[in-house]
């Protein structure tokens, strides 16, 4: 019997010393598909929230400094991943044959990680046992009365 696996993922920030360390999203998936569909919507929406638009209604009156073009920028490489069709091909076919998947990104103060991990999932079998207890239907539609309670003196 194959086994059976489900998927925790996980989207954490943590900081280049290792002192600090968030979960910033997590999903359980019940497939490969839904985990690398999650992966995806969760890295591009992070990538949007890590560099915004100037313009964005909620940055009004906020003093913003420009970033120097040669520094790290995690949100670009966050959009290309989750952007890439053989990126999210490239996920599926690693969780498919049970194996974990991992993206990191660096900024000047955190690392981003993305991770996948099967988990193997186990459940009871779904036999059920005749005890002496248990008697087969015999189709005879008669059902016994229900008990009366009597009250305890």
């Amino acid at each position: 019997m194959p086994r059976r696996y489900a998927y925790r993922c996980e989207l954490l920030a943590r900081s280049l010393d290792g002192t600090y360390e968030a979960i910033v999203a997590t999903y359980r998936a019940p497939t490969p598909r839904l985990a690398a569909r999650w992966a995806r919507d969760t890295v591009g929406r992070y990538a949007e929230l890590l560099a915004p638009a100037p313009a964005a209604p909620y940055l009004s009156g906020a003093p913003l400094i420009e970033a120097p073009p040669e520094g790290p920028r995690p949100d670009v490489k966050m959009h290309a991943w989750a952007d890439s069709d053989e990126r999210y091909e490239g996920v599926l076919r690693t969780l498919a044959a049970d194996h974990p998947y991992a993206f990191t990104v660096t900024d000047y103060g955190a690392r981003y990680e993305l991770r996948l991990d099967p988990l193997p999932v186990r459940r009871p079998p779904q036999t059920f046992a005749l005890t002496a207890h248990t008697r087969p239907s015999t189709g005879s539609a008669k059902h016994r009365r229900p008990r009366t309670l009597r009250p305890v003196p």
